[in-house]
């Protein structure tokens, strides 16, 4: 119980994502690699994780007032992250670095270095065919898998047995203010 107390808010700004054929990725890659898929309505990328650094209702009413603008962005082509054993789709959208930016600065947040804007899919836990596992995902390389939507979340992340549940708090985007 102790472990969630430090961190009960879990608070991040997130963008949701929308992918065309999330089952058929899921086929093409269950035979190879062991692990846990993320949902399909948890699927976002991050912008930036608070924590508990603030409140709710602290964090919508800095977050008010940054202009946010949230060009479409394509997911495009599928990578892995050896270290800490993800699988993620590639977010194709220069102008997220802006974003990331103001809201690192507003918050004091450190800047992310070499950022790679991704969706992630699967937190792998072992290969059951590495060599495989590499081929299918020289397949997926270029292929078009969907999208993000236009808007931003205050999303709150509850950890529980069977993995992360996400609740959006506050919506910021186009129509969102």
């Amino acid at each position: 119980m102790l472990l969630y107390l430090s961190m009960k808010n879990r608070l991040f700004l997130a963008i949701p994502a929308v992918l065309d054929d999330y089952e058929a990725i899921i086929n093409d890659f269950s035979w190879v690699v062991s692990g846990r898929w993320v949902p399909p309505q948890n699927l976002h990328l991050t912008v930036s994780f608070f924590g508990d650094l603030l409140s709710a209702e602290a964090l919508q009413e800095k977050l008010s007032a940054l202009p946010f603008e949230v060009t479409p962005s394509l997911i495009r082509g599928l990578g892995y992250f050896r270290k800490s054993g993800i699988l993620y789709g590639k977010v194709e959208n220069p102008s997220l670095e802006r974003v990331y930016r103001e809201v690192d600065e507003l918050f004091g947040l450190p800047v992310k270095e070499h950022f790679t804007p991704h969706v992630t899919l699967l937190h792998s836990k072992f290969f059951y065919d590495e060599e495989h596992f590499y081929g299918q995902l020289a397949l997926y390389r270029d292929k078009p898998l969907g999208h993000l939507e236009n808007e931003l979340l205050l999303m709150q992340s509850e950890l529980h047995s069977d993995g992360a549940k996400y609740r959006a708090v506050k919506r910021f985007g186009h129509d969102h203010h």
